[in-house]
């Protein structure tokens, strides 16, 4: 797996909370490789351990017959209880639509508080960053900014800005067209950190491959996402 000793001494790398690059390639769990160190991840149904012609592992989610997901306790993930602050989510991702919303992460609790990020099977198909304010009421207690144009059947890196009341989606190192509400500051959040699924556990799966979220405290600049596309894409064949 590409996670070279001192990885984080590259700017793109610099104040990483999370990062889950998929290195075990067995079991019911995966380990964060950043250095906060939030412990071990759970899987959860579980996604399948697969690999890419390149010989790269990834996880493989499928919906369809099963609930799998992957969650870490919010008393280990309280760094990634984001309020104010600006922030940075990656992910390689490859969707398959077979129901509407597909969660990717998360750390939230609906119409009351935290973050997610998400892709909906509209038309076109849609990413959604979404935060949750119940501070706000009788105001709206959600306020999102979305993009378009994530196809299925695709591998995507996916990149999301968050700064102040504004977000910037990426694809594949290229900023695209991100529109919506201002983004009203999350309520602080006391809820799991969830990949693949609703806070609840319960529905809005999310189907198709993954690589490599992370998360920084931050918001990243277009050169370091640019930077880590290039030098990761040969895995997918982009």
């Amino acid at each position: 797996m590409p996670v070279a000793l001192g990885y984080d001494k590259r700017s793109p790398y610099h104040d990483l909370l999370l990062g889950l690059p998929y290195r075990e390639a067995t079991g019911l769990l995966t380990r964060d490789v950043a250095k906060p160190n939030h412990g071990d991840v759970d899987l959860n149904g579980p996604p399948t351990w697969a690999s890419e012609a390149s010989g790269l592992g990834v996880l493989e989610f499928n919906a369809a017959t099963a609930s799998e997901y992957l969650d870490c306790p919010a008393a280990d993930t309280v760094d990634l209880d984001f309020t104010t602050e600006d922030y940075t989510i990656a992910c390689w991702i490859y969707p398959e639509f077979i129901a509407q919303s597909k969660m990717i992460i998360a750390r939230y609790e609906l119409d009351n508080s935290g973050w997610e990020l998400y892709m909906y099977d509209s038309a076109p198909r849609v990413l959604q960053l979404r935060h949750h304010h119940a501070s706000a009421a009788p105001a709206p207690t959600r306020t999102g900014q979305y993009s378009v144009g994530w196809f299925e059947n695709f591998w995507y890196f996916m990149v999301m800005t968050r700064s102040g009341i504004n977000s910037q989606h990426y694809r594949n190192g290229v900023a695209v067209l991100t529109v919506g509400d201002d983004l009203v500051d999350p309520d602080t959040c006391n809820r799991d950190l969830v990949i693949g699924c609703r806070f609840t556990k319960d529905s809005d799966w999310y189907n198709g491959k993954m690589w490599y979220p992370r998360v920084w405290p931050r918001e990243l600049s277009h050169e370091e996402i640019r930077f880590l596309f290039e030098t990761e894409r040969h895995w997918f064949g982009v």
